[in-house]
């Protein structure tokens, strides 16, 4: 997500008291001052919208006759009162200009009606930065993109425009227009170091890494302290593997920011991915102190006390993050690999149906369920789910050779055989496929059959044990 750290105060100017520079429709029936000129003269608009061009380039030595001719036609304009006055302002002609303005709040107050243009078409492009700002910061950002585009037609080399248009474009998803947003801006003003981070933002939301970090380092030589770029080049190393160095960014952001929760939880990440996992659970613990609510770093937590088969302490993490977030399949399904190594085998059948619920069609998700019917010797209804599985995914070893162990325990020996034939067509090496096999064949009088196949499971795996 991005966080816009770099955001620059927009550009104040000021503005005259207006009403509006629409003409309201008169309601049905209402009653109509005549008038010399009607007010949509093709003349007077033409004259109006071309005057508000002259002041959009801040031209308004052009300006001032096109509004003094609207003004001979039609003197009871109140907006063109108004701008006529903006001109004499900027020309310096002050009190010419209050006067102006005061004419213009006259007609205004005696409900005089304003010509009806599109009073963007004046905008300067300082009006336009604002109106972009505007709709920034209540998410409109497609709207945001247009004002900006809207500035820089008048003047192209605002670079701090080009670098807002870019973070419009990323909240939109639309990374590469943002890079190029960025490039501009870059362009006109090498030393912006928030555009070089943000376009390494972009750069990594397409999943070209190892330019995203070349683009954070170019930021961090211009300013070597921007503690979310160091932590963005720690995610775009890890994203390539590079867990070692991104520990080291991390680290480097941390020692500008030590409560940066989002970082610990991201270092712990690369830890575990290390193998070291109670330094990665101690992270985690670090980031949860900052922020308790932070169902990620308790979800990642409880992984990494799995691996240390710390399985009611994992239990425990999988709790904390559902009491956040209910309902997250990756917790409930990770919760029930728990308890099923704990021989808490009818929670983890409740579990898995509990994940099974969201996903339905998790092959994985069903074998395992598939094991736990098993350990409380459930075995028709364990080969029913491992059939379900190996419906959604054919090839699903696991599935295939504990359905021969379930169909085994049965004394359905020759349907076990085909289950084990299956298994080895996918994996021949598998040793205790192999010496199952065997067993099943020679319950079945195919001694001979049978000796062979477990002298070829003992010669890959001699200390053979029989798993399930």
């Amino acid at each position: 997500m991005l966080n816009r750290i770099f955001q620059r105060q927009p550009v104040s100017i000021k503005k005259s008291a207006v009403s509006s520079d629409l003409i309201p429709e008169p309601p049905p029936d209402s009653e109509t001052r005549p008038t010399d000129s009607p007010l949509t003269s093709q003349d007077v608009v033409a004259l109006f919208e071309q005057g508000l061009q002259k002041i959009s380039v801040d031209d308004y030595e052009a300006a001032l006759p096109l509004f003094e001719q609207v003004l001979g036609i039609q003197p009871d304009l109140p907006n063109a009162w108004e701008k006529h006055s903006i001109v004499l302002q900027n020309l310096g002609r002050y009190g010419e200009a209050l006067d102006a303005n005061a004419k213009a709040m006259e007609l205004y107050q005696a409900g005089a009606k304003a010509l009806a243009v599109d009073v963007r078409k004046g905008w300067t492009a300082e009006q336009w930065i604002i109106e972009g700002e505007t709709l920034f910061f209540h998410s409109r950002y497609e709207e945001a993109v247009s004002a900006y585009d809207a500035a820089l037609k008048t003047k192209p080399d605002l670079h701090d425009t080009l670098y807002d248009k870019g973070v419009s474009l990323f909240n939109l998803g639309r990374y590469e227009d943002a890079i190029a947003a960025y490039n501009a801006a870059l362009a006109l003003n090498p030393d912006l170091y928030e555009a070089f981070n943000n376009k390494g933002l972009s750069l990594a939301k397409l999943g070209h890494y190892k330019e995203a970090i070349t683009t954070y380092d170019a930021a961090l030589s211009l300013n070597p302290d921007l503690h979310q770029t160091l932590n963005n080049k720690g995610l775009s190393l890890a994203k390539l593997g590079f867990h070692r160095d991104a520990i080291v960014a991390y680290d480097a952001a941390l020692h500008l920011k030590p409560d940066k929760y989002s970082t610990l939880y991201n270092r712990g990440l690369s830890l575990a991915k290390l193998g070291h996992y109670e330094d990665a659970i101690s992270a985690y613990d670090a980031a949860l102190r900052l922020k308790s609510n932070l169902q990620n770093a308790f979800y990642h937590k409880g992984l990494t006390l799995a691996q240390l088969d710390r399985h009611e302490d994992a239990i425990a993490a999988y709790d904390a993050s559902l009491a956040i977030k209910p309902g997250l399949y990756d917790e409930l399904y990770n919760k029930s690999l728990s308890l099923h190594q704990l021989g808490r085998y009818k929670e983890a059948v409740a579990g898995y149906d509990d994940a099974l619920a969201i996903q339905p069609d998790n092959p994985e998700a069903l074998c395992n369920k598939g094991h736990s019917l098993f350990r409380l010797g459930r075995f028709n209804q364990a080969i029913a789910i491992y059939d379900a599985a190996l419906v959604l995914k054919p090839d699903l070893h696991d599935a295939l050779y504990s359905k021969g162990v379930a169909l085994s325990n049965l004394g359905r020996y020759q349907q076990a055989t085909a289950a084990y034939d299956a298994t080895l067509a996918i994996q021949p090496d598998d040793y205790q496929a192999l010496y199952r096999k065997g067993l099943a064949l020679h319950a079945l009088g195919r001694d001979q059959e049978a000796q062979v196949l477990c002298n070829a499971a003992l010669a890959i795996n001699p200390d053979l044990h029989q798993g399930r």
